[in-house]
Formats: C-alpha cells, structure tokens, sequence
C-alpha cells in the first residue's frame, strides 16, 4: 500500500458538530486574529465551567452527582 506523507488529517466524532466546528475554528484562526482570541475566551469558559462541575463532584460524590 502507497501512503503519500505530508497530509494532514483530523477525525471527531460522529454527531459531535461542536468538536468539528472548534477544530474548524483553530485551523481557520491560523490568519484571523480575532478567531484566536474568541477562541481563547470560549476555552476559559468551557474550562471555567468543567471546574464548577470538579468542585460540585468532590462536594456531593459520585453517586449524588447527576441528581
């Protein structure tokens, strides 16, 4: 088999259109400024948010956690 080198290739998930529109993004960002920061504060709020979620997951445990 023939493999040619040099080609890039990403893969998300199947029914994951939020994955692929965030690697979407980074590769257009690359030449757009203002894609790199929006990009910046939409990760520091996603990771903002899965922070809440530790703290309320060391709070109440793992089996209260989805109730």
């Amino acid at each position: 088999m023939w493999v040619k080198r040099g080609i890039p290739v990403a893969t998300v998930a199947i029914n994951n259109s939020e994955n692929a529109a965030l690697l979407a993004i980074r590769i257009l960002s690359a030449g757009m400024p203002r894609l790199i920061i929006a990009m910046e504060k939409y990760m520091n709020r996603m990771e903002t948010d899965v922070l809440a979620k530790v703290d309320r997951l060391a709070q109440v445990g793992w089996e209260r956690y989805s109730t």
